[in-house]
Protein backbone atom coordinates (compact mmCIF):
# COMPACT_ATOMS: atom_id res chain seq x y z
CA UNK A 1 0.00 0.00 0.00
CA UNK A 2 1.13 3.35 -0.51
CA UNK A 3 3.89 4.76 1.69
CA UNK A 4 2.97 8.47 1.36
CA UNK A 5 5.07 11.58 1.51
CA UNK A 6 2.23 14.10 2.77
CA UNK A 7 1.63 17.65 2.20
CA UNK A 8 0.98 18.16 5.75
CA UNK A 9 2.36 21.82 6.63
CA UNK A 10 2.77 23.34 9.75
CA UNK A 11 1.91 27.13 10.35
CA UNK A 12 5.57 28.67 9.57
CA UNK A 13 5.61 30.33 13.46
CA UNK A 14 5.01 26.97 14.73
CA UNK A 15 9.25 26.16 13.08
CA UNK A 16 9.81 23.10 15.03
CA UNK A 17 8.56 19.59 16.52
CA UNK A 18 8.60 20.77 19.91
CA UNK A 19 6.44 24.12 19.41
CA UNK A 20 4.08 21.64 17.22
CA UNK A 21 4.05 19.29 20.11
CA UNK A 22 3.21 21.51 22.92
CA UNK A 23 1.26 24.66 21.21
CA UNK A 24 -1.48 22.72 20.22
CA UNK A 25 -2.30 21.53 23.79
CA UNK A 26 -2.37 24.82 24.95
CA UNK A 27 -4.58 26.18 21.86
CA UNK A 28 -7.12 24.01 21.20
CA UNK A 29 -9.99 23.48 23.75
CA UNK A 30 -13.14 21.24 23.46
CA UNK A 31 -16.09 20.18 25.42
CA UNK A 32 -18.77 17.49 24.52
CA UNK A 33 -21.51 16.10 26.40
CA UNK A 34 -20.98 12.83 27.00
CA UNK A 35 -22.29 9.72 29.21
CA UNK A 36 -19.95 8.06 31.80
CA UNK A 37 -19.77 4.39 31.96
CA UNK A 38 -17.44 1.53 33.17
CA UNK A 39 -16.57 -0.96 31.16
CA UNK A 40 -15.65 -4.26 33.09
CA UNK A 41 -12.15 -6.07 32.26
CA UNK A 42 -11.59 -9.80 33.01
CA UNK A 43 -9.52 -9.64 36.59
CA UNK A 44 -11.98 -8.11 37.72
CA UNK A 45 -11.12 -4.38 37.49
CA UNK A 46 -12.97 -1.77 35.79
CA UNK A 47 -12.30 0.68 32.89
CA UNK A 48 -13.75 4.34 32.78
CA UNK A 49 -15.29 5.48 29.58
CA UNK A 50 -17.25 8.26 27.68
CA UNK A 51 -19.70 7.56 25.14
CA UNK A 52 -21.03 9.92 23.01
CA UNK A 53 -24.20 8.77 21.06
CA UNK A 54 -25.16 9.72 17.54
CA UNK A 55 -28.39 11.77 16.68
CA UNK A 56 -29.78 8.46 14.62
CA UNK A 57 -30.40 5.87 17.71
CA UNK A 58 -30.13 2.80 17.71
CA UNK A 59 -26.48 2.80 16.45
CA UNK A 60 -24.97 -0.35 14.98
CA UNK A 61 -21.73 1.44 14.55
CA UNK A 62 -19.02 2.91 17.09
CA UNK A 63 -15.61 4.45 16.46
CA UNK A 64 -13.45 3.42 19.94
CA UNK A 65 -10.61 6.22 20.26
CA UNK A 66 -7.32 5.20 22.68
CA UNK A 67 -5.04 8.40 23.69
CA UNK A 68 -1.61 8.15 24.78
CA UNK A 69 0.86 8.35 27.09
CA UNK A 70 -0.38 9.85 30.50
CA UNK A 71 -3.82 11.59 28.60
CA UNK A 72 -7.11 10.61 29.60
CA UNK A 73 -10.35 10.23 27.51
CA UNK A 74 -10.32 14.44 28.50
CA UNK A 75 -7.63 15.21 25.95
CA UNK A 76 -8.22 17.67 22.82
CA UNK A 77 -7.31 15.01 20.32
CA UNK A 78 -9.32 12.66 21.45
CA UNK A 79 -12.79 15.42 22.41
CA UNK A 80 -12.02 16.56 18.83
CA UNK A 81 -12.15 13.42 16.67
CA UNK A 82 -14.83 12.13 18.47
CA UNK A 83 -16.74 15.58 17.45
CA UNK A 84 -15.73 15.24 13.92
CA UNK A 85 -16.91 11.87 14.11
CA UNK A 86 -20.67 12.79 15.48
CA UNK A 87 -20.65 15.65 12.81
CA UNK A 88 -19.57 14.41 9.35
CA UNK A 89 -20.37 10.44 10.55
CA UNK A 90 -17.71 7.70 9.74
CA UNK A 91 -17.62 6.17 6.14
CA UNK A 92 -20.65 8.06 5.38
CA UNK A 93 -22.80 6.83 8.24
CA UNK A 94 -23.83 7.90 11.29
CA UNK A 95 -21.53 6.93 14.48
CA UNK A 96 -21.52 6.44 18.14
CA UNK A 97 -18.22 6.98 19.88
CA UNK A 98 -16.30 5.59 23.06
CA UNK A 99 -13.58 6.99 24.34
CA UNK A 100 -12.11 4.69 26.96
CA UNK A 101 -9.47 5.55 30.03
CA UNK A 102 -6.40 3.38 30.57
CA UNK A 103 -6.12 2.11 34.27
CA UNK A 104 -5.40 5.21 36.60
CA UNK A 105 -6.23 7.51 33.82
CA UNK A 106 -9.18 10.14 33.88
CA UNK A 107 -12.11 9.77 36.20
CA UNK A 108 -13.19 8.03 37.78
CA UNK A 109 -10.32 5.68 38.73
CA UNK A 110 -9.85 2.16 38.45
CA UNK A 111 -10.72 0.08 41.38
CA UNK A 112 -7.47 -1.63 41.39
CA UNK A 113 -4.30 -0.65 42.17
CA UNK A 114 -3.47 -1.93 38.42
CA UNK A 115 -2.05 0.53 36.31
CA UNK A 116 -1.77 0.71 32.69
CA UNK A 117 1.38 -0.02 30.35
CA UNK A 118 2.41 0.14 26.86
CA UNK A 119 1.03 -3.08 26.22
CA UNK A 120 -2.07 -3.47 27.82
CA UNK A 121 -3.74 -5.17 25.16
CA UNK A 122 -5.78 -7.38 27.32
CA UNK A 123 -7.62 -4.14 28.09
CA UNK A 124 -8.18 -3.38 24.98
CA UNK A 125 -9.76 -6.40 24.32
CA UNK A 126 -12.31 -5.96 27.62
CA UNK A 127 -12.84 -3.03 25.38
CA UNK A 128 -14.06 -4.41 22.31
CA UNK A 129 -15.59 -6.91 24.00
CA UNK A 130 -17.70 -4.53 25.57
CA UNK A 131 -18.67 -2.99 21.96
CA UNK A 132 -19.53 -6.55 20.96
CA UNK A 133 -21.76 -7.55 24.18
CA UNK A 134 -23.64 -4.09 23.32
CA UNK A 135 -24.67 -4.71 19.70
CA UNK A 136 -22.39 -2.81 17.87
CA UNK A 137 -21.33 -4.88 14.32
CA UNK A 138 -19.21 -2.20 12.89
CA UNK A 139 -15.92 -0.91 14.63
CA UNK A 140 -13.72 1.89 13.67
CA UNK A 141 -10.46 2.52 16.12
CA UNK A 142 -8.73 5.93 16.42
CA UNK A 143 -5.36 5.66 18.30
CA UNK A 144 -3.20 8.09 19.53
CA UNK A 145 0.65 7.78 20.75
CA UNK A 146 0.85 5.26 23.62
CA UNK A 147 -2.60 3.72 23.05
CA UNK A 148 -1.89 3.70 19.17
CA UNK A 149 0.63 1.10 20.45
CA UNK A 150 -1.64 -0.87 22.27
CA UNK A 151 -4.39 -0.95 19.77
CA UNK A 152 -1.69 -2.01 17.03
CA UNK A 153 -0.54 -5.02 18.90
CA UNK A 154 -4.05 -5.95 19.76
CA UNK A 155 -4.82 -6.24 16.23
CA UNK A 156 -2.01 -7.61 14.96
CA UNK A 157 -2.37 -10.32 17.67
CA UNK A 158 -5.98 -10.95 16.22
CA UNK A 159 -4.85 -11.40 12.86
CA UNK A 160 -7.52 -12.06 10.46
CA UNK A 161 -10.33 -12.66 13.74
CA UNK A 162 -10.28 -8.55 13.78
CA UNK A 163 -12.72 -8.60 10.76
CA UNK A 164 -14.87 -11.69 12.06
CA UNK A 165 -15.57 -9.12 15.08
CA UNK A 166 -16.54 -6.08 12.82
CA UNK A 167 -13.21 -4.53 12.80
CA UNK A 168 -13.57 -2.12 10.01
CA UNK A 169 -10.15 0.31 9.75
CA UNK A 170 -7.99 1.70 12.14
CA UNK A 171 -6.35 4.89 12.01
CA UNK A 172 -3.05 5.69 14.53
CA UNK A 173 -0.64 9.12 14.78
CA UNK A 174 2.41 9.21 16.39
CA UNK A 175 2.72 5.45 17.63
CA UNK A 176 5.97 4.52 19.43
CA UNK A 177 5.60 1.27 18.07
CA UNK A 178 9.70 0.51 18.96
CA UNK A 179 9.30 0.70 22.54
CA UNK A 180 12.94 0.71 23.41
CA UNK A 181 14.06 3.50 20.17
CA UNK A 182 11.35 5.75 22.01
CA UNK A 183 12.37 5.34 25.70
CA UNK A 184 16.04 5.82 24.73
CA UNK A 185 14.63 8.84 22.18
CA UNK A 186 12.70 10.38 25.18
CA UNK A 187 15.94 9.59 27.57
CA UNK A 188 18.11 11.68 25.69
CA UNK A 189 19.21 15.10 27.40
CA UNK A 190 17.79 17.34 24.21
CA UNK A 191 14.38 16.08 26.07
CA UNK A 192 14.43 16.31 29.14
CA UNK A 193 12.00 18.68 29.76
CA UNK A 194 9.44 15.85 28.64
CA UNK A 195 11.16 13.02 30.86
CA UNK A 196 10.34 15.76 33.63
CA UNK A 197 6.56 15.79 33.33
CA UNK A 198 5.67 12.55 32.35
CA UNK A 199 8.24 10.66 34.49
CA UNK A 200 7.07 12.88 37.93
CA UNK A 201 3.69 12.48 36.44
CA UNK A 202 3.86 8.51 36.46
CA UNK A 203 5.34 8.33 39.70
CA UNK A 204 2.96 10.64 41.42
CA UNK A 205 -0.18 8.06 39.67
CA UNK A 206 2.16 5.17 41.14
CA UNK A 207 2.57 6.46 44.68
CA UNK A 208 -1.27 7.52 44.55
CA UNK A 209 -2.03 4.09 44.35
CA UNK A 210 0.40 2.66 46.67
CA UNK A 211 -1.19 5.22 49.93
CA UNK A 212 -4.58 3.78 48.27
CA UNK A 213 -3.64 0.33 48.31
CA UNK A 214 -1.31 -0.42 51.35
CA UNK A 215 0.80 -3.00 51.03
CA UNK A 216 0.09 -3.97 46.96
CA UNK A 217 2.59 -1.82 45.42
CA UNK A 218 6.43 -1.94 47.03
CA UNK A 219 7.88 1.92 46.11
CA UNK A 220 11.64 0.76 48.02
CA UNK A 221 12.95 1.42 44.47
CA UNK A 222 11.04 4.68 43.85
CA UNK A 223 13.59 7.24 44.48
CA UNK A 224 15.96 5.42 41.70
CA UNK A 225 13.02 6.43 38.84
CA UNK A 226 14.72 8.98 37.33
CA UNK A 227 13.77 8.06 33.71
CA UNK A 228 11.42 6.43 31.39
CA UNK A 229 13.91 2.95 31.30
CA UNK A 230 14.40 3.56 35.03
CA UNK A 231 10.38 3.27 35.72
CA UNK A 232 9.81 0.38 33.03
CA UNK A 233 12.35 -1.40 34.90
CA UNK A 234 11.60 -0.99 38.50
CA UNK A 235 7.83 -0.72 38.49
CA UNK A 236 6.44 -1.44 34.85
CA UNK A 237 8.12 -4.57 33.94
CA UNK A 238 7.79 -6.16 37.13
CA UNK A 239 4.07 -5.45 37.72
CA UNK A 240 3.13 -7.09 34.82
CA UNK A 241 5.15 -9.97 34.83
CA UNK A 242 8.41 -9.19 32.69
CA UNK A 243 12.07 -9.64 33.86
CA UNK A 244 13.12 -6.49 33.20
CA UNK A 245 12.44 -3.25 30.98
CA UNK A 246 14.33 -4.84 27.75
CA UNK A 247 12.00 -7.99 27.96
CA UNK A 248 8.74 -5.64 28.65
CA UNK A 249 9.87 -3.48 25.57
CA UNK A 250 10.78 -6.52 23.12
CA UNK A 251 8.00 -8.36 24.11
CA UNK A 252 5.24 -5.55 24.22
CA UNK A 253 6.10 -3.42 21.32
CA UNK A 254 3.66 -3.20 18.40
CA UNK A 255 6.24 -3.52 15.54
CA UNK A 256 6.28 -7.27 15.29
CA UNK A 257 3.03 -7.43 15.04
CA UNK A 258 1.99 -5.19 12.60
CA UNK A 259 2.88 -7.74 9.74
CA UNK A 260 -0.01 -9.83 11.06
CA UNK A 261 -3.00 -6.85 11.02
CA UNK A 262 -5.49 -7.93 8.51
CA UNK A 263 -7.84 -4.79 8.09
CA UNK A 264 -7.37 -1.70 6.66
CA UNK A 265 -4.88 0.66 8.58
CA UNK A 266 -3.37 4.30 7.99
CA UNK A 267 -0.28 5.33 10.49
CA UNK A 268 0.75 8.79 10.60
CA UNK A 269 3.68 10.39 11.78
CA UNK A 270 6.27 13.22 11.57
CA UNK A 271 9.46 12.83 10.95
CA UNK A 272 10.09 15.99 13.46
CA UNK A 273 8.73 13.72 16.36
CA UNK A 274 10.57 14.99 18.98
CA UNK A 275 9.28 11.33 21.05
CA UNK A 276 10.56 8.98 18.01
CA UNK A 277 13.04 8.48 15.81
CA UNK A 278 13.50 6.01 12.63
CA UNK A 279 12.82 2.95 14.21
CA UNK A 280 9.20 3.85 15.08
CA UNK A 281 8.32 4.45 11.12
CA UNK A 282 7.50 0.84 9.46
CA UNK A 283 8.75 2.04 5.98
CA UNK A 284 9.85 -1.49 5.05
CA UNK A 285 7.05 -3.26 5.91
CA UNK A 286 5.06 -0.20 4.67
CA UNK A 287 5.82 -1.12 1.19
CA UNK A 288 4.75 -4.46 1.17
CA UNK A 289 2.02 -4.58 3.45
CA UNK A 290 -1.41 -4.93 1.39
CA UNK A 291 -3.62 -3.17 3.85
CA UNK A 292 -0.97 -0.52 5.88
CA UNK A 293 -0.46 3.21 4.66
CA UNK A 294 1.89 4.94 6.21
CA UNK A 295 1.99 8.36 6.02
CA UNK A 296 4.96 10.63 6.94
CA UNK A 297 4.80 14.27 7.16
CA UNK A 298 7.84 16.29 7.55
CA UNK A 299 6.11 18.44 10.41
CA UNK A 300 3.76 18.17 12.90
CA UNK A 301 5.38 17.21 16.42
CA UNK A 302 4.01 14.51 18.95
CA UNK A 303 -0.34 14.57 17.84
CA UNK A 304 0.13 17.71 17.31
CA UNK A 305 -0.65 18.10 13.46
CA UNK A 306 -2.54 22.00 13.39
CA UNK A 307 -1.89 22.83 9.88
CA UNK A 308 -0.72 26.11 7.98
CA UNK A 309 -4.62 26.91 7.43
CA UNK A 310 -5.57 26.64 11.26
CA UNK A 311 -7.24 23.47 10.75
CA UNK A 312 -6.89 20.28 12.60
CA UNK A 313 -5.55 18.30 10.06
CA UNK A 314 -5.61 14.61 11.83
CA UNK A 315 -9.48 14.48 12.33
CA UNK A 316 -9.88 15.34 9.11
CA UNK A 317 -7.40 12.87 7.47
CA UNK A 318 -9.01 9.94 9.47
CA UNK A 319 -12.42 10.67 8.81
CA UNK A 320 -10.79 10.60 4.92
CA UNK A 321 -9.15 7.12 5.42
CA UNK A 322 -12.32 5.74 6.64
CA UNK A 323 -14.66 7.02 3.99
CA UNK A 324 -12.09 5.97 1.07
CA UNK A 325 -12.83 2.69 2.17
CA UNK A 326 -16.71 2.83 2.28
Amino acid sequence: MPLIDSSFRSPWWMFNGDLQTQLPVLLRHIRLNATSLNIPTLDGDNLSANIYLSELLPQKRLLILSHGLEGSNEQNYVLGMAKAALEAGVAGTAVDVLAWNLRGCGKPDNTTEKLYFAGSVQDFEDVVGWAEDNGYTEIYLAAYSLGGNIVLKWLGEQGENAQIRGIKAVCAASVPIDLHACVTTLDRLRNLIYRLYFVTSMKWRLKRKAVKFTGKLDLSCYWKVKKFYDYDEFFSAPLNGYKGAEELHALASAKPSLEKIAVPCLMVTALNDPFLNADCIPCALAQHHPLLTLEITRSGGHVGFLNNQLEWWLDARFLRFFKSLS
